[in-house]
């Protein structure tokens, strides 16, 4: 049996739908009625932004460290721990003021950012308190540092015991 040549088989170009058979025209020569394709002008490629100046100068995340002074919107805050009853309390800071529950959901600590008002569960250590006045329960017994004395006052505020100085 004699040995069979195989020759690879001529495809013919074909153009694609509505572009006619490919060759590009000259413009100079162009009758009327005949198009060529137009060129587009060169365009800047946008770049992807990357929020680099966040990560390398307000955050490092390297060392965990807060390197500037965030500010919060009305609505943000910041959230430490998950809280989950019985289990594990949490923290939250908003523009509003700092609260801390315990694991139980109590409030045991309040900073309230719109009166100043502060409210602790628990004990409140010091190694020194400087302060004019100091008002315990309700205003039912003072202790005023300028004046040198300690008062207790009854129910319906009247007072009942001066320790110290007598005006």
């Amino acid at each position: 049996m004699p040995d069979q040549v195989f020759y690879p088989e001529v495809i013919q170009d074909a153009p694609f739908p509505n572009e006619g058979t490919g060759e590009i025209p000259k413009a100079e020569t162009l009758p009327s009625g005949t198009y060529s394709p137009t060129t587009t002008p060169a365009k800047e490629i946008t770049r992807k932004r990357v929020a680099v100046e966040l990560l390398s100068q307000a955050l490092n995340t390297r060392t965990k460290r807060i390197l500037q002074e965030f500010e919060l919107e009305l609505s943000g805050g910041f959230k430490i721990g998950d809280f989950k009853d019985g289990e594990t309390g949490d923290v939250r800071i908003t523009p509003n003021g700092i609260t801390a529950r315990d694991k139980a959901g109590v409030t045991t600590m309040s900073l309230d950012g719109t009166t100043g008002d502060a409210i602790f569960k628990g004990k409140i250590q010091s190694g020194a308190v400087i302060t004019e006045t100091l008002q315990v329960g309700n205003n039912s017994i003072i202790l005023s540092g300028t004046q040198r004395r300690m008062t207790f006052y009854d129910a319906s505020g009247v007072p009942q015991i001066v320790i110290g100085n007598v005006d």
